[in-house]
């Protein structure tokens, strides 16, 4: 039983590959020699920041693998762009800003002063604009 893939629904059968994949990944060796070289590159860099984050060892690493297996299920097979360096810092802002504005209701004015004083009162009009806008149209797509 499938649903639509932007609900993030999982298939039968992917929940009980995931169930399963300590199987897959137990031995580091021969997971490293089975995964795609950039598959295994994301699967060390999701398990180093988890144990940045606290969470160490085995228990780490098989999240990793969960995750990684999870990101290309859904993603795998398409073209997307991720930025980096300062286009990444500046859409993580801009996210910031619209969850400050949209979800703990702070007025422009203090996300401008306490969060991005860099930034003009009409910059982060605009920007709240484009995320408000985006964000529209992941919950209610066009209808034509």
């Amino acid at each position: 039983m499938s649903e639509d893939q932007n609900n993030f629904a999982f298939e039968e059968d992917f929940d009980q590959l995931l169930n399963n994949l300590s199987d897959v990944t137990d031995d580091r060796a021969l997971a490293m020699s089975r995964f795609k070289e950039h598959l295994w590159a994301l699967v060390l860099i999701t398990e180093r920041r988890l144990n940045e984050e606290g969470m160490k060892g085995k228990q780490a690493y098989q999240l990793a693998c969960r995750l990684i297996a999870e990101i290309a299920h859904y993603q795998g097979g398409e073209c997307r762009y991720l930025p980096r360096g300062d286009k990444l810092k500046q859409e993580l802002r801009d996210i910031q800003m619209f969850r400050l504005w949209h979800e703990k209701s702070w007025p422009v004015d203090r996300i401008h002063k306490e969060y991005c004083p860099e930034l003009n009162t009409i910059q982060v009009y605009k920007i709240l604009r484009i995320k408000r806008k985006e964000y529209l149209a992941k919950i209610q797509p066009t209808l034509l």
